[in-house]
C-alpha cells in the first residue's frame, strides 16, 4: 500500500477526520451511496489540512485507486494493543474519471501462503500476524492487485453506527441459532422481516452456518449492506449524523489523508448505487487435514478481476516462460504453479543463464506492457523491460532472481 501512514481516527484533527473516514466506511461497504451527507457535514466543520495537503492533488493524481477494507473481529481478543481476524476482507477499485466502482469479497476462510508466515493460512489470520500492510500483501496474492490504501473498522463501531441509525429493517431468511462460549458469541434471530437493532445486525452478518458457510455469508452482508444504505438515506437520519459518528470514532483507522477522504466523499455522492458492481471470489470448499478452507480457482479469478477492475480494456493474458535465476531448487516451478492459478499459459519452465540474478526480472517480448506489469505486480519483481522478440518461446519470460519472497529456500 501506498498511502501515508495509518491514522486513528481520535487523533488531533478531530471530529471531522472522522466523519469523513466514517462516509468512506459507508460509502465503500453500501455501494459508495452516502457521500452527500457526510460531505455537507465536513463542509460545515471544515478540515483542518496541512499546506502540503491543500496543494496536493487527491490521492496523488491517480485515475484509478484500489481501497482495502477490513472489518476486524476484535471480539476474542485479550490485550488492549492485540489484533483481531478480518471478518470482512473486500478490496474495492474506483475509477476517479468514469465514476466506475467495483469491489470483490474474499471469504475469510480463504487459503493463502504468505512466505514466513506459516502459522497465516487463511486470509483473516493476516490482520493477526502483520496489520493491514500484511493483509494487504495477502490479497495481492490472491488476486494480483495492490491496494493504494485501506480502511479498517471494528465490531463496536457497526454497532454504534446502526444504533444510532434507530436500526435496520431486515428480512431474516431463516432462524438462526450459534452459540460459541469459548469466544463469547451467540446468535439468536428469528425468521421473519424485522429491525434489528446494532447487536442483532452483528448478528445477522456474521452468521454462516449454512450450506455454502462463508459464501452464503457474504450474500447476506450484501443484502445488508443495501439495506443500511438505504436508511441511511433516509431524511430522518440527516441530524443523526453526529451521532452516527460518535460511535465509530475510536474505531475507525485509515491511511487515506483528510483530503483524500473530503475527495472520496464529493466523489461518492455522484456515483450511481445501482452501477456499483460486487463479486465474491471464485472458488470452492476444501478440507486439508481436518480444517475447511476455501479454495480459489485461479482462472476463474483472473477473469473476474478482468471484468471488475479493467472493464476499459479485457487484457488477453500472454503466455510465461519461467526461468530459475536465483539458484534455489524449485523456485521456477513454484513461480509457474502460482502463474498458473491466476489464468497464465505457462510454455517453459527451466533455468536461466546463471543463477546469480539478485532481483527478479519481467522481460515483455510480446505481450503488452500492462500485461508484464501485472506479472510483475503479482510476483513482487521490481525490473520489468522490453525486448522485443516474435520468436521468444512466449510473450513474457519471468526470470526468477534471489529476492522473491514465496519462493524461499526449499521451495
Amino acid at each position: 500500500m501506498t498511502g501515508t501512514k495509518p491514522v486513528p481516527l481520535s487523533n488531533n484533527r478531530g471530529r471531522v477526520t472522522a466523519a469523513l473516514v466514517v462516509l468512506t466506511i459507508i460509502s465503500l461497504l453500501a455501494a459508495v451511496a452516502i457521500g452527500a451527507l457526510l460531505g455537507k457535514y465536513a463542509a460545515e466543520r471544515g478540515l483542518g489540512l496541512s499546506v502540503r495537503e491543500v496543494w496536493q492533488r487527491p490521492f496523488g493524481g491517480k485515475r484509478v485507486i484500489r481501497v482495502l477494507v477490513l472489518g476486524e473481529d476484535n471480539t476474542g481478543v485479550k490485550y488492549k494493543d492485540a489484533r483481531g481476524l478480518s471478518d470482512t476482507i473486500i478490496l474495492a477499485s474506483i475509477n476517479l474519471q468514469t465514476k466506475h466502482v467495483a469491489a470483490i469479497s474474499i471469504p475469510r476462510d480463504t487459503k493463502v501462503d504468505l512466505d514466513g508466515y506459516r502459522d497465516v493460512r487463511k486470509i483473516n489470520a493476516a490482520h493477526v500476524h502483520g496489520g493491514p500492510a500484511l493483509a494487504a500483501l495477502g490479497v495481492e496474492a490472491l488476486l494480483g492487485v495492490e491496494s493504494d490504501y485501506y480502511i479498517k473498522a471494528n465490531i463496536e463501531g457497526f454497532v454504534g453506527m446502526v444504533d444510532a441509525l434507530g436500526g435496520v429493517e431486515i428480512d431474516v431468511e431463516k432462524r438462526m441459532y450459534y452459540r460459541d462460549r469459548r469466544g463469547g458469541l451467540l446468535i439468536n434471530l428469528k425468521k421473519g422481516r424485522q429491525l434489528l437493532d446494532g447487536d442483532k445486525a452483528m448478528q445477522y452478518v456474521r452468521f454462516r452456518h449454512d450450506a455454502m458457510g462463508d459464501i452464503t455469508r457474504i450474500q447476506r452482508q450484501q443484502k445488508f449492506i443495501k439495506a443500511l444504505a438505504k436508511k441511511t438515506l433516509s431524511p430522518a437520519n440527516l441530524r443523526k449524523l453526529p451521532q452516527i459518528v460518535d460511535a465509530v470514532v475510536e474505531n475507525v483507522e485509515t491511511d487515506m489523508n483528510p483530503k483524500d477522504i473530503l475527495y472520496l466523499a464529493k466523489f461518492a455522492s455522484q456515483v450511481d448505487f445501482s452501477q456499483v458492481e460486487m463479486a465474491t471470489l471464485p472458488g470452492g470448499p476444501q478440507s486439508i487435514d481436518g480444517i475447511s478452507y476455501w479454495i480459489p480457482d485461479g482462472q476463474q479469478v483472473a477473469e473476474v478481476v478482468r471484468e471488475l477492475f479493467f472493464p476499459e480494456t479485457v487484457i488477453k493474458l500472454p503466455s510465461v516462460q519461467v526461468l530459475n535465476g536465483s539458484g534455489m531448487q524449485g523456485a521456477a516451478v513454484r513461480v509457474a504453479e502460482i502463474l498458473k492459478q491466476h489464468g497464465y499459459e505457462i510454455t517453459t519452465v527451466g533455468n536461466a543463464d546463471a543463477f546469480d540474478y539478485v532481483v527478479s526480472e519481467v522481460i515483455n517480448h510480446n505481450g503488452t506492457d500492462e500485461g508484464a506489469s501485472r506479472i510483475a505486480a503479482l510476483l513482487n519483481s521490481r525490473i520489468v523491460r522490453r525486448d522485443q522478440d516474435a520468436s521468444a518461446p512466449a510473450d513474457v519470460t519471468v526470470i526468477v532472481g534471489k529476492d522473491y519472497s514465496l519462493a524461499g529456500p526449499g521451495s
